[in-house]
Formats: C-alpha cells, structure tokens, sequence
C-alpha cells in the first residue's frame, strides 16, 4: 500500500490545481456490495482505490429553478441545466478527472481511469453518488441525491480509479444530514410525487465501510415526466409528451421521450435527453444552509419550513 503521505499528495492535488471542492478516497473493500457490472474492478481489472471528488454549485446557478416554478418564468430555467447540472460542472469535472488521472500515474506508476462526469460522453458509469458515499464525503438524502455537510445536494461528483493501493478515508461521522422522518420537503416539492413519503422499513439500504443509511425509494418513470422537460412549457413540441396528472406510467409509456428528444437534439444540452428540467428535489433541499442565507432576500417565496416538523432544522 502507498502512504498516507502519497494519498495526501493525491488530495491536495485534486482541490488545488483540479480545482475541485472536497475529495476522498475509497478502498476497493467498501464496494463489495455494488451491483454486477458496476463494480470499479468492471470498469479496471485490479483496482485497488476510488479517489472521489466534487464541484460545488454555484447557489446563483441552482436558484434559477424557482423563477420557473414559482414564476412560471420558463426560459431562465437553461441558466440552471448550463451552470447547475450538466454543463459547465460536468466539462469541470470532465478536466478534473483527466488531470488527477495523469497526476495519479506520473505519482504511483499505477493506472488511473478517469470515470465520465454525466451522461454527456457516451460511456457506461458508476454510480458517482456511492461513490462520494464510499469515500466519506457525505450521506444520502431521502431523495436519493447525495449529501455533503458544506453544499447538501448542490454538489457533482467525480471519480478516478486506479491500481495503486491507498489509504481509504474514514466514512462520514458528522451529524445526521436527513431526516426523512421530519424534513419533507423533497417529498411535497416534487411535482409529479417520484418522492414516496417516509415510512420506517420502505428505504432503500446501502452499505459501505461498515456504514449502513437509507434513502427513498424513488419512482423514476414518474420522476422523469418532469426532469426531461416532457410538458408543453418545458420542450419546445407545443404539446405534452405524456399527460403530466395523476399518472403513474411504465417504462414503455415514456418510449416517446426518448423519439422526441433523438429528433431535436438542439434542446438536449449535450445529453442524451435532458434531465435538468426539474430540480427541485436539489434546489429546494434546505442541507447546506442555502435557505439561511437566502430566505429574507425575496429570491423564494416558497416556505420550506412548512415542510419540515417542528423542532429540526438541517445540521448544516
């Protein structure tokens, strides 16, 4: 195993000249329970350490979703899919991965693979979210989105895989960041209801590092009738892709997003379809302190605390 000094090289690296906002790494032993297909070792034969990175949002950038459901100001909502989704975060990261995988190899002499920043490029992925959640940086939400004590949601993650054998940092320990049973504001701001409320026993469980959370069981059929844009004001068909009411669809109903978005590529924003149509479940997610700063400046009419049960308040 390389040293903890080398894996600190590796680190500081990583959040100086990548530029990157937190970092951490996993040994391979904290991935024994990934599914077939999405272990690192799938991805690079002989991987021994996951180094996890992630770029914060810029606040200004993840706001822009409340001019369009709180306004219905539809046309601000591409300043959030360029700035807080799956533009200029991912192309950061996309740079990112490639400079700390050539400062990895030039390091240990071990091979580094740089993992795809989105579904921008074409390639397979790893679950990013376990990841960052492999290598301590936060915990998962009931939204299923991964949370860190600094930003909440407003984070996207990064990953380099590599050969060399390094210390793993230690799984985060700090307060508890959800509490689905209290905090319902993912649950009661999503527009097509994806986000089951909680009850004990219905979480999804993930464990790694001898760390075991829970996080919602999200229904993504219905979480897509939103997130891709598949109502009149959000595409530019000047109809709605599927009836966006009391709808609870299949996979194969949704076939037709898929058409639609292959035929106008121009409003995909680099994707395969777009998935930054929505938000809120990030945006409005009261970890990470946004609403602190930002509740008396009039940037939200929206009062999150009438989601959230008397007496809790996020951590951070």
């Amino acid at each position: 195993m390389f040293s903890q000094e080398i894996a600190d090289k590796i680190k500081q690296f990583a959040l100086t000249e990548a530029r990157m906002d937190k970092v951490g790494i996993a040994g391979i032993d904290r991935f024994n329970e990934s599914p077939e297909g999405l272990h690192p070792t799938d991805f690079l034969p002989g991987c021994k350490s996951v180094i996890v990175f992630c770029i914060r949002l810029p606040d200004g950038a993840v706001n822009a979703t409340f001019r369009t459901f709180e306004d219905l100001n539809y046309g601000i909502h591409g300043v959030y899919g360029a700035f807080g989704y799956v533009g200029a975060p991912n192309y950061n990261l996309l740079f990112a991965n490639y400079k700390i995988s050539r400062f990895v190899e030039k390091l240990t002499g071990c091979a580094a693979t740089p993992e795809p920043a989105g579904p921008t490029h074409g390639a397979k992925m790893m679950s990013l979210r376990h990841c960052a959640y492999a290598a301590g940086l936060g915990e998962f939400g009931w939204s299923s989105l991964m949370l860190t004590p600094e930003f909440g949601p407003r984070n996207r993650f990064g990953a380099v895989l590599t050969t060399a054998e390094l210390p793993s940092d230690p799984m985060y320990s700090g307060p508890k960041l959800c509490d689905p049973s209290k905090c319902h504001v993912c649950e009661k701001l999503c527009p097509t209801g994806a986000i089951a409320p909680y009850t004990p026993g219905s979480e999804r469980l993930v464990c790694a590092g001898g760390k075991e959370i829970g996080y919602g069981q999200t229904n993504w059929s219905k979480c897509r009738i939103m997130c891709h844009g598949t109502g009149k004001d959000y595409n530019e068909s000047g109809t709605d892709l599927v009836p966006q009411t009391d709808y609870d669809p299949l996979n194969e109903d949704l076939d037709i997003i898929g058409k639609y978005f292959d035929a106008h590529p121009r409003e995909n924003f680099h994707q395969h379809s777009p998935s930054w149509k929505c938000g809120n479940c990030l945006s409005y997610c009261p970890v990470g302190s946004w609403y602190r700063r930002f509740s008396d400046t009039g940037l939200t009419g929206t009062k999150i605390d009438d989601y959230i049960d008397d007496g809790w308040r996020s951590p951070t």
